[in-house]
């Protein structure tokens, strides 16, 4: 009886390691692999004990182990990217592509003995780049304070969660918090998922013109002064603009008028003021009409009269050293 006993113990013992070995292999291992690195999938007993050995990849064998000699079936699966090491009864899968994620098998046999199936599930992930910070501040002037939006990002399309620490904790990309005018703060973001950890250190400061949104507006006082500066300024060019227009009309119309050299041109002179029709009368043109003809002058040497030939009818004979009158000697000289 108690010989019985003793075998229905051993039985159940027996019976309870392989119940644990069976629900053991229906847990998968979870894997997070970085894209570009390797996954090594080795076995769980030594190479002296096993006979043959089967790799899957989501229920595919694409590489077998049988009494020492190594077969990839399927060799294009990986693109290449597949190696075998005898050494420890191993395949190896490089360089790995966000494609690989699955599920891999590992099926194990020895002499006479069915080992269990050996099964991981792989993820494969990019690993995070550079952080970023972006800051978003206004100013609330009725409180005196700042009030920041921070925004933490990763580049490109990669999965992550943030944490942030120094002046203000919390979780998720977003953090919002207020500083009084002239205050500092420092804080980190940091990025992580299941390959890579990164993060960015930012000092923050509360100033009155900070931010684009100015909750309750620049002072009434200065948006006043330099509205008026602006309509000083504008009004300034523009009479700039008006006296230099009007000069160079002035300028024109001078430049097209008739000068006082024009008037005593010997051509202006021996035209008569009849038959002037462009020009005003000058002085010259009024004498001009009583002038006397050149055959009435008693000395006939002289062709050319002066102006005071125009002015007297009569003009004295050709001046001598004798004569009297000082304004006849500057006349003949």
């Amino acid at each position: 009886m108690n010989a019985i006993q003793k075998i229905c113990s051993i039985f159940e013992v027996l019976l309870f390691l392989l119940q644990q070995e069976s629900c053991a292999e229906k847990k998968p291992e979870i894997v997070h692999k970085a894209v570009g690195s390797s996954l090594h999938l080795i076995t769980d007993h030594p190479k002296e004990n096993l006979t043959q050995v089967e790799w899957k990849f989501c229920q595919k064998t694409f590489a077998e182990y049988d009494r020492s000699i190594f077969s990839l079936l399927i060799p294009d699966l990986f693109d290449g990217r597949l190696h075998t090491n005898e050494s420890d009864v191993s395949v190896t899968v490089k360089n790995l592509q966000l494609s690989d994620s699955g599920n891999f098998q590992i099926v194990q046999e020895g002499n006479r003995i069915q080992y269990g199936t050996k099964e991981i599930q792989l993820h494969v992930h990019d690993p995070i780049g550079d952080v970023n910070i972006q800051n978003n501040v206004s100013w609330l002037q009725s409180k005196n304070i700042c009030t920041f939006h921070l925004h933490c990002l990763v580049l490109g399309s990669v999965n992550a969660s943030f944490n942030w620490s120094g002046y203000q904790v919390g979780n998720g990309p977003h953090l919002s918090f207020n500083l009084t005018a002239e205050a500092r703060a420092t804080l980190n973001c940091t990025a992580n998922n299941s390959v890579s950890v990164k993060y960015m250190t930012q000092t923050v400061m509360c100033k009155k013109e900070n931010g684009s949104n100015v909750t309750s507006g620049i002072p009434q006082d200065l948006l006043l002064i330099a509205g008026g500066a602006g309509i000083v300024g504008i009004a300034m060019i523009i009479g700039i603009i008006g006296a230099c227009y009007k000069w160079r009309n002035l300028k024109g119309q001078s430049e097209a008028g008739i000068t006082v050299y024009e008037d005593v041109n010997p051509e202006s002179v021996i035209k008569k003021r009849s038959e002037s029709t462009n020009n005003g009368m000058s002085i010259y043109e009024t004498v001009d009409d009583m002038k006397v003809t050149p055959n009435l002058l008693p000395d006939s040497s002289y062709n050319i009269q002066t102006l005071y030939d125009k002015i007297s009818f009569e003009r004295h004979p050709a001046v001598k050293p004798t004569t009297s009158s000082p304004y006849h000697v500057v006349l003949a000289d």
